[in-house]
């Protein structure tokens, strides 16, 4: 199979100089040239403005200065002998490579009003990629293209006997083609009108696509037919030919995703949108991941915002409900997670949102990792390594009381239907860390990611007692597994540990704030369970001194 992996972004390092026949370095302030068809020498090019990903930049502002084309991102490079026809409507990502001899052409008329070809960031065209489009064609974020391939959005019409062909027009204007992210169309491909090809899909050299292609799946040939598949239940890529093996494929990952996000809600219509919207913006259609939503008896409008949200995007792997009354919000963990398919289950507050490009490279992490029980997200730590361990201490040691943030939990499904009693520490706050502790006593193996993946609501920690959750509630669930493979002496540290870095200093801001999180007893509490340790005194008197401003005063 051949692509364009040379078409890589060494050659911006290469010596550059005007009066070649090689690529020149053109200043961000110089103006174009007014007409639409240009011969385009390399560009490097430096805009302020900030790139909108590929599905919307339709929206972007035209009145930039994108050198002639309706916009033009950072770091873009266009090497000499290339040329542009109706750059007014081509809408060119950042990071975008195309090597010598790229055709991109607007075969109906050039208004300017919105872009007819719209590359995602970080696309890449080896030599002689021609892309002409009478609608409307996006090639999404990081696809690759081999060289002398041609993608359309319309076909020339043929059918009028006794009229030239070159005189016949085209077949519609109102097609548009899509290439999903990630994907690679190999050298010499024909990619014609009015077709969906799914994210990270690879087209082989030297093949006609005529129909619409899944996500993941290889296909080859002149008509190009699938011939290899991911498939959830192998956890692998494997042989689908027939139409009857495709369909068992695409059943199988809407019946089994790799992954579940389950969102538990309660009355955050608005955060629960912008939550989806920062979801699907990054998955579309993707079927190897399922959204699960469980509305626990909202009174405001959450039905409505997830059934307005489900009609516009239809083809969303998505499942909701909502609950006759409120169960409670970890009954509703719970049942979330009994419902749940994905083989590892994502547990995700509702007013957490997910920053760009991070939930596939997560899919893959996941993917990676398929001997760990739990995956924890350590969203305080953003230096994107990845860490391995085994064992409740090592656990402890590692996640400490963040496990208990809704947003870092992941579960292997397996282990969690092995478990007994799901429930058995309702009513402490933390019974989801429970889930996680139990999850690795079964199955020791663990996985933590460094990575900042979540903005933030901002709403106020309310609607429970500090001291009851934080201190009782979390010390009963580690006591429970002190004879179930959690250490003593890792105990003993965590206690200590969960005070310094978590206890103390929210329970400062709480007070100073007044955020509004109840307090009553919180000096009970800490006594009843710190009392026979040697910093107990001065950490009591250090309590005892916080106080609200105005109290301060």
């Amino acid at each position: 199979m051949s692509g364009s992996h040379d078409a890589g972004h060494s050659s911006q390092n290469e010596q550059l100089s005007e009066g070649t026949d090689k690529s020149v370095e053109i200043d961000a302030g110089v103006e174009p040239e007014a007409s639409a068809s240009t011969d385009v020498a390399a560009h490097v090019v430096e805009t302020a403005e900030t790139v909108e990903a590929a599905d919307t930049a339709d929206t972007t502002d035209a009145a930039t200065d994108s050198h002639g084309f309706y916009h033009l991102g950072q770091n873009t490079v266009i090497e000499a002998g290339s040329q542009m026809h109706g750059m007014p409507e081509m809408s060119i990502g950042s990071g975008v490579f195309m090597r010598t001899g790229a055709w991109f052409n607007i075969c109906t008329e050039v208004t300017g009003e919105r872009p007819k070809i719209i590359v995602g960031d970080g696309c890449q065209f080896n030599v002689g990629v021609s892309v002409s489009a009478a609608n409307r064609i996006v090639l999404e974020r990081f696809s690759i293209y081999g060289h002398h391939s041609y993608i359309t959005d319309t076909q020339h019409e043929y059918r009028q006997i006794g009229i030239p062909i070159i005189m016949q027009g085209i077949t519609r204007v109102d097609d548009e083609t899509i290439i999903g992210e990630g994907t690679w169309v190999g050298a010499n491909c024909i990619i014609g009108g009015g077709i969906r090809i799914g994210r990270g899909s690879v087209i082989g050299a030297n093949s006609v696509v005529t129909r619409s292609l899944p996500d993941y799946c290889v296909a080859v040939g002149s008509p190009a037919r699938i011939v290899k598949m991911f498939d959830t239940e192998a956890a692998d890529w494997i042989s689908a030919r027939t139409p009857e093996e495709i369909e068992a494929v695409m059943r199988r990952r809407r019946e089994r995703p790799v992954l579940s996000i389950c969102i538990p809600t309660y009355n955050r219509a608005s955060d629960l949108l912008r939550c989806l919207h920062s979801i699907v913006m990054q998955t579309g259609d993707c079927t190897l991941i399922e959204i699960v939503v469980s509305d626990n008896a909202s009174p405001d409008g959450t039905q409505q915002v997830l059934e307005t949200f489900a009609a516009q995007h239809s083809n969303c792997n998505l499942r909701y409900w909502r609950n006759e009354e409120n169960i409670g919000a970890e009954r509703n963990i719970v049942k979330l997670l009994d419902e749940a398919r994905g083989d590892y289950m994502l547990l995700h507050g509702d007013d957490d949102f997910f920053h760009d490009m991070t939930i596939m490279p997560l899919l893959h992490l996941i993917n990676t990792n398929r001997s760990s029980s739990v995956i924890f997200i350590d969203v305080l730590n953003d230096n994107a390594q990845v860490e391995s361990g085994e064992g409740l201490d090592a656990f402890i040691a590692r996640a400490s009381i963040n496990s208990g943030f809704l947003s870092s939990v992941i579960l292997e499904r397996a282990i969690y239907e092995q478990m007994e009693d799901k429930s058995a520490f309702i009513g402490t706050g933390f019974n989801h860390i429970y889930l996680q502790l139990e999850a690795i006593r079964r199955k020791p193996g663990f996985t933590a990611i460094n990575k900042s993946m979540f903005a933030y609501a901002g709403n106020d920690p309310a609607g429970y007692n500090f001291g009851e959750y934080f201190i009782a509630g979390y010390l009963r669930i580690l006591r429970h597994f002190e004879q179930r493979g959690l250490s003593a002496e890792a105990l003993k540290h965590e206690k200590g540990n969960m005070l310094a870095s978590t206890i103390l200093p929210w329970y400062k801001r709480i007070v100073e704030q007044g955020l509004g999180t109840d307090l009553t007893g919180f000096e009970d509490i800490y006594t009843a369970h710190y009392k026979d340790e040697p910093y107990y005194e001065a950490v009591l008197a250090w309590i005892r001194d916080v106080k609200r401003p105005e109290q301060a005063e």
